[in-house]
């Protein structure tokens, strides 16, 4: 579940990540497990997406009948949360906020064409909507050429957002991109190198410019020892992450820039003595946008947004495990967090099954009532994978 866009007096639900072919384990990965992909629970990578589209792309055909081609997945994620908002201003008065309720639905429907082909549809229930959320096309190459191309609705690869944690990381919320797009990759140095590129038409266009495919991607993620994993990422259109194109067609933000700005990402995972775990990842913006443009149509600041997330997360036993976050934002307004630290236990005490537990506390600055404003939240995550 994604969830850390403060609007004004509360933080708003989000929409999550997604599950499917191409979709991670729920949880960062801790190398002691047997196989990380089954834990369930935290947000997913793109590392993991990646890793998941391999293993469905390489599953054998059953039979030759259609339902033999057909795998059947999904996720249920149920939330109960409480809020307590602190305005740094004695003439606002504190709030606070409670709830509990089913916070995502998500059913995945992989089809096994051919050898080396690949269809996956993804649906989602999230905010009282159903929609298809991913939709595409994957084809792979054999294991003297590994390439793959995946064409069709999807998360460009820009980013990692690797946690252990229930609330998105701040570089999951600037970053985070979901539309239609084609991506090409290759591996190399064993297969420890991959290198993917992608187009995609921008939700966000440039003023004057046809509603055209100008916008692209560039994504490097290295493995060069087993227990470290690194890559840095490229997008030439920042602003057509899912969170600012939400303000755009929530009438708060602009469907049109000045000049497209690019966006720049660089993460690192390192596995210390098969226990801890330690993720790092930083992403920001290669220029100003004009005053205006983000956020708010009403900013009159010039905005270079940047964000940053720290975790460290240890195995405490086979089914437990505990992490600590730090993260935070530049020029990241009433959208993202200046600090952010928190705590989270994930217990996967059945199978697919996992219990979370978890404390964040964030500071925003500069928000729409000019008030700086504190947030103390705890929330409880039951989810089942399927």
């Amino acid at each position: 579940m994604r969830r850390g866009r403060f609007k004004a007096c509360m933080v708003v639900l989000a929409a999550s990540m997604t599950i499917g072919i191409c979709s991670p384990a729920l949880s960062a990965e801790v190398a002691y497990e047997e196989d990380p992909a089954q834990k369930t629970g935290g947000v997913k990578s793109l590392e993991k997406r990646i890793e998941q589209l391999e293993n469905a792309v390489s599953r054998p055909i059953e039979g030759q009948k259609w339902y033999d081609r057909i795998e059947i997945g999904g996720l249920i994620e149920a939330e109960a949360h409480y809020q307590q908002i602190d305005y740094q201003d004695a003439a606002v008065a504190d709030t606070d906020e409670s709830d509990v309720d089913l916070a995502t639905v998500e059913l995945a429907v992989d089809a096994r064409i051919v050898g080396h082909v690949d269809g996956h549809v993804l649906f989602k229930y999230e905010d009282d909507d159903v929609f298809v959320d991913e939709g595409f096309i994957a084809l792979s190459g054999t294991e003297s050429f590994p390439a793959y191309l995946i064409a069709g609705r999807q998360y460009v690869p820009f980013g990692n957002f690797t946690s252990y944690f229930v609330t998105d990381p701040t570089t999951l919320i600037l970053g985070e991109t979901n539309g239609g797009a084609v991506v090409a990759g290759y591996r190399f140095g064993d297969e420890r190198v991959d290198f993917s590129a992608g187009l995609f038409n921008g939700k966000i266009d440039q003023a004057g410019d046809d509603d055209t495919i100008d916008s692209f991607v560039l994504s490097v993620t290295a493995k060069p020892l087993d227990v470290l994993t690194a890559g840095v990422s490229y997008t030439s259109n920042l602003a057509s992450a899912d969170a600012f194109f939400e303000d755009a067609i929530d009438g708060v933000g602009v469907t049109e820039l000045q000049d497209l700005v690019g966006g720049w990402s660089a993460f690192v995972n390192v596995d210390v003595l098969d226990r801890f775990m330690i993720i790092g990842e930083y992403m920001g913006a290669l220029d100003d946008f004009q005053a205006g443009e983000l956020y708010d149509t009403t900013d009159t600041t010039q905005r270079k947004p940047t964000a940053w997330n720290i975790e460290l997360g240890a195995g405490i036993t086979e089914d437990l495990e505990v992490a600590v976050r730090y993260g935070g934002s530049d020029d990241g307004a009433d959208v993202l967090p200046e600090t952010q630290y928190g705590v989270v236990l994930n217990w996967g005490f059945f199978e697919k099954t996992n219990l979370a537990l978890e404390y964040l506390h964030a500071k925003f600055e500069d928000t729409s009532l000019a008030v700086d404003q504190e947030a103390d939240t705890y929330t409880a995550q039951l989810a089942v994978e399927f």
